[in-house]
């Protein structure tokens, strides 16, 4: 602050304008700073969010409920870990804000603002959940989808590595990745994921299909009888190559947030 504003020897106009001056100054420095905001409590939660995200959450802390108190809390405790389970409404909450980012009349800023906190979200069940949590492939896999709507398609591509490294056999992640790899027009990176992941996972109709797109043929991929070490998945330090951030567009769309994985018939 300037001295004669904090010294008081100023005229009232003189003070004002200098206080409107530094006022703008750091609104200026809010503004401009990169987003990368706290985990977010949605406030107003609808009964039509609820109806799209997983039945769990209802129990969860955080839905007006405590889950030690009730017969399904404590079922879902028993069933995902108590450890777990203790952290899940995060990714519940980031489920809701994720609805609410995509829907068409919502501002880009706040869109950017609510893809922020998902990941938020995300991070705390990551780093809270017992290591051998049933649900962590899949958080890390919206996790990566969600980099993706936020143009940050390393990031994306480290969750997916960490989710394959996890779960060998977990297709949505290699088909997440493999689908931007298309976009970019890197066909041969895509059928190389889409390989792997039928290798460890044969019969998902969703690899299949995507590896008769990218010209090859399902039934002469090898099913592998166990998974690889993790570091099949990613170099020593568990980073997979990056991605020229340069030349990728952001993600327009990503899967229905509130589904459980697509069930492949």
């Amino acid at each position: 602050m300037p001295a004669h504003v904090r010294s008081g020897r100023c005229s009232h106009a003189l003070c004002f304008h200098a206080l409107t001056v530094l006022r703008l100054a750091l609104a200026s420095v809010v503004i401009s700073l990169p987003i990368n905001a706290l985990a977010l409590h949605p406030a107003g939660i609808t009964k039509e969010e609820m109806a799209l995200i997983p039945r769990y959450c209802a129990s969860a802390q955080g839905f007006g409920t405590n889950y030690e108190r009730t017969p399904e809390g404590q079922q879902w405790a028993a069933r995902l870990g108590r450890r777990s389970f203790h952290a899940i409404h995060h990714y519940c909450w980031g489920q809701i804000n994720l609805q609410r980012a995509l829907r068409s009349g919502t501002p880009r800023r706040e869109r950017d603002y609510l893809l922020g906190t998902i990941i938020a979200d995300y991070d705390y069940v990551l780093e809270h959940a017992d290591p051998n949590f049933v649900l962590l492939p899949e958080i890390l896999t919206r996790k990566g989808e969600v980099e993706l709507l936020r143009s940050r398609p390393n990031d994306a591509n480290r969750s997916f590595a960490r989710a394959r490294a996890l779960k060998p056999d977990y297709w949505p992640a290699y088909s997440a990745w493999a689908e931007f790899l298309i976009y970019l027009g890197k066909k041969a990176e895509a059928k190389a994921i889409v390989k792997s992941g039928l290798e460890h996972s044969p019969d998902s109709r969703t690899l299949r299909d995507l590896y008769r797109l990218l010209g090859g043929n399902p039934s002469e991929v090898a099913a592998k009888s166990k998974p690889p070490a993790p570091a099949a998945e990613a170099d020593e330090k568990g980073e997979p190559p990056p991605v020229d951030e340069a030349t990728a567009a952001p993600a327009t769309s990503t899967a229905n947030p509130a589904e459980s994985v697509e069930q492949e018939r």
